[in-house]
């Protein structure tokens, strides 16, 4: 997943020690046991490292030759996460032009899901994303006159807000309205005799 250099440097200062993760054992015997003092139900976890997959600029990490990661192939995409993960472990930079920021198209991946739960709620009530950086859609919305892209007026560098496809209250106002209408659990009984017909 890729998330913002703002928010992993918000997060990465409040990170707590390890991702190696330790359990206490237990012995197979019936014998009653007696814990140890020092023996703990908590995990301990320490702060995940960063590796970075080598990128070029503009292809960014795209050439297997030199990245030495396979090609990307979107029929694929879970195959390759699973390897460029077992290469590089939890926490990565990778450069992937067109979603990633600079000339190397660099974002951040974390596959820890405790990490990645930190980021989210680091991020509040306006979460950024990779929408974000879907240019060409926004585009399109926009010369088309789209109901989901509106002119802003506020005096700030961007003159529209782009719904869906962009950041703050324009962003959540389309997504609650989505989120009520599609993604309630009442809501979503409607679809099953669609689904099914379809199925069928």
């Amino acid at each position: 997943m890729m998330i913002s250099r703002r928010a992993v440097a918000k997060v990465h200062s409040g990170l707590k020690p390890s991702l190696n993760t330790t359990f206490p054992t237990r012995s197979l015997s019936t014998a009653p046991q007696t814990l140890e003092p020092s023996s703990t139900a908590t995990p301990t976890r320490t702060c995940p490292h960063l590796r970075k997959v080598p990128s070029l600029p503009l292809v960014g990490s795209m050439i297997p030759q030199h990245s030495k990661i396979p090609k990307f192939e979107l029929d694929k995409q879970y195959e390759l996460n699973n390897t460029i993960r077992a290469l590089y472990g939890n926490f990565m930079t990778m450069g992937f032009p067109g979603f990633g920021k600079g000339l190397h198209g660099t974002m951040y991946n974390i596959f820890d899901p405790h990490e990645m739960a930190k980021i989210v709620r680091s991020e509040g009530s306006n979460p950024s994303g990779a929408v974000e950086q879907l240019w060409l859609w926004r585009r399109a919305l926009r010369d088309s006159e789209s109901a989901l892209i509106s002119q802003k007026n506020d005096g700030t560098a961007q003159k529209y807000d782009y719904g869906l496809l962009d950041q703050g209250d324009g962003w959540k106002r389309q997504r609650t309205f989505l989120q009520t209408g599609m993604l309630d659990p009442r809501a979503a009984r409607g679809f099953v005799p669609g689904i099914v017909a379809a199925a069928e």
